[in-house]
């Protein structure tokens, strides 16, 4: 079988035209930029508890309904130097990682404090207001680095990139975010081998570790501190990732999934298959499945959770259902391993989606 050639991710990438929104397929406008791919058609989106999910079986439902809180959309726009036009927003995901507790100051005057507020039933105590600011946690956003890089329309212009805006879905909470490598490029000594060449493959390579964070918001009046809103991550020092760990993604959207958005050919699959597989548009879902194949470097891995054009960025937990025998402990479950980051497809037609270790 011939070799797909040695691919990275500037061969497989997909440009758009931002001349006129109304050019672009219904699909194809405001996506992430990526090639994403549908995995397992049979997969269906269900309700489990407050949550939608592709495979009720593979997770709890306590964990479904503290995940789907920590969706996180990103949406970034570009400018066109040349005309200064600035375009449409693309749509991407993002999430918060937990950081250090927020403890409130002593106050100057506890007694007084205490005192006055104990007048006025609407106002807390002065216990009550550290305990409410002890809640909550300083975060780093994330994302991966092609979310905020400039773009080449279909003309060979190079657009901008402007700025990246966060939403945390369930706070209902937007906030502009400047993350450390918006604009990034590459070193040619960066690029990160995620499957080596075999019989039948030439090597899939990455043009860099696509995972790149903003500093972290310290703010306790922020809603995006509050603890349900962020994901642990998982830090002790004898994890790594293996072979058939479960692992999922919570996404919100809101779009209607095309089959090119999936990686599929326009004729191939309904858009109400594509609902039925992804859930409905202005929702959060939970999509799941495992870990196919990891990095040599053990800083990427290959997973078949169904993905489409908007996913990058969204960040990977472990599921808490069926990790027996796969280095998975209890108190690992729920936690954030990776990002999402594109998909490919091999010879031979196997799909392969790939993410990145939160380092």
């Amino acid at each position: 079988m011939a070799a797909n050639g040695n691919r990275s991710r500037f061969d497989i990438k997909r440009t758009r035209s931002h001349n006129d929104a109304s050019s672009a397929s219904a699909g194809s406008h405001g996506r992430r930029r990526f090639p994403e791919k549908l995995v397992d058609k049979s997969r269906r989106v269900a309700p489990l508890g407050q949550a939608d999910v592709d495979n009720g079986a593979s997770i709890s439902t306590g964990l479904a309904n503290v995940v789907s809180l920590k969706a996180c959309q990103l949406e970034t726009t570009l400018k066109n130097p040349i005309t200064e036009q600035i375009s449409p927003p693309s749509w991407g995901q993002a999430g918060l990682i937990q950081a250090e507790r927020l403890t409130a100051s002593p106050p100057k005057n506890p007694q007084k404090r205490q005192a006055v507020a104990g007048t006025d039933p609407e106002r807390p105590t002065v216990e009550v207001a550290s305990s409410l600011r002890s809640s909550r946690f300083k975060v780093i956003p994330i994302t991966c680095i092609h979310n905020l890089q400039d773009d080449v329309d279909d003309d060979g212009v190079t657009w901008e990139f402007q700025r990246s805006v966060l939403t945390a879905v369930s706070a209902n909470a937007r906030y502009e975010v400047n993350f450390a490598k918006a604009r990034y490029t590459p070193g040619p000594g960066e690029s990160v081998v995620l499957r080596p060449s075999d019989a039948n493959d030439n090597a899939i390579t990455w043009d860099c570790h696509d995972v790149t964070t903003a500093p972290k918001i310290d703010n306790a009046a922020s809603p995006l501190t509050r603890k349900n809103l962020s994901f642990q991550k998982v830090t002790r020092d004898d994890f790594e990732f293996q072979v058939g760990q479960k692992i999922g993604m919570v996404v919100y959207r809101n779009f209607a999934v095309t089959p090119e958005d999936a990686g599929m050919s326009q004729n191939s699959i309904t858009m109400d298959e594509l609902r039925q597989i992804f859930g409905r548009e202005g929702s959060v879902n939970i999509y799941t499945g495992q870990i196919m194949n990891v990095s040599m470097d053990k800083k990427a891995f290959e997973h078949n959770i169904n993905t489409f054009r908007g996913c990058s960025g969204a960040v990977i937990f472990l599921l808490d259902v069926d990790q027996e025998g796969c280095g998975v402990i209890e108190s690992d479950y729920g936690k954030a391993i990776a990002v999402h980051v594109g998909g490919d497809r091999l010879s031979g037609g196997t799909i392969v989606n790939f993410a990145f270790k939160i380092l």
